[in-house]
């Protein structure tokens, strides 16, 4: 059986500037998936590549046995990036935030009630009141009920307290079981209560 993802020799420069090169793996349907590194080796770079966000990179990189960009349409319709910082209007509570985000994904407040994190208790605050921490749940949330076949997280555990961490880690687990496909990217030491399927260090290439 082939894999979801298949990468082969990928080349990233930023002007003249090497970002990583030769960078090979596969990514398997159905598993949690690791891009670990410290900061500047390229983990977000990646991600967005695999995202089809990135298309300036040598090298190629298959999804489903065919090249990622032959139908990117579609393609974005089965994948979610969530970057590293959540970004919302400041001005707008969380509730109007969903509100606005609804034009563009089938996506409401009713649908985190049972989600990871519950936007309920704080969706009347003003973004800009709110703790990072706070944050990046919303921003979780967010991404979790849009329910896509592939998550692509860049530092999903950044400003999370060790409980909410602990959370997302067995959530998931719960998104794997269900036939999820998880590519994460994570510089931190800690350890995770969740089996990783597979990784790629980019601090060793």
């Amino acid at each position: 059986m082939s894999s979801l993802y298949s990468c082969k020799k990928l080349i990233k420069y930023f002007y003249k500037t090497k970002v990583f090169e030769n960078i090979s793996f596969d990514i398997e349907k159905n598993s949690i998936f690791q891009i670990k590194g410290q900061n500047g080796a390229g983990k977000t770079t990646l991600l967005k590549i695999i995202a089809g966000l990135d298309t300036d990179f040598e090298g190629n990189v298959l999804y489903k046995d065919s090249k990622l960009f032959n139908d990117k349409a579609s393609y974005l319709k089965e994948v979610f990036f969530l970057s590293a910082i959540p970004s919302f209007y400041e001005d707008l509570t969380v509730d109007e935030n969903f509100n606005f985000l609804n034009n563009f994904y089938d996506i409401n407040m009713n649908k985190t009630k049972n989600n990871l994190f519950d936007c309920e208790s704080i969706k009347d605050k003003k973004i800009k009141n709110l703790s990072d921490g706070q944050r990046k749940k919303i921003q979780l949330s967010f991404a979790i009920a849009i329910n896509p076949n592939v998550f692509i997280f860049d530092e999903p555990f950044n400003f999370l307290d060790v409980e909410s961490r602990n959370e997302l880690s067995n959530y998931f687990t719960n998104l794997k079981n269900n036939n999820k496909t998880i590519l994460f990217s994570d510089n931190s030491q800690v350890s995770h209560e969740f089996t990783i399927s597979d990784m790629v260090n980019l601090d060793n290439v």
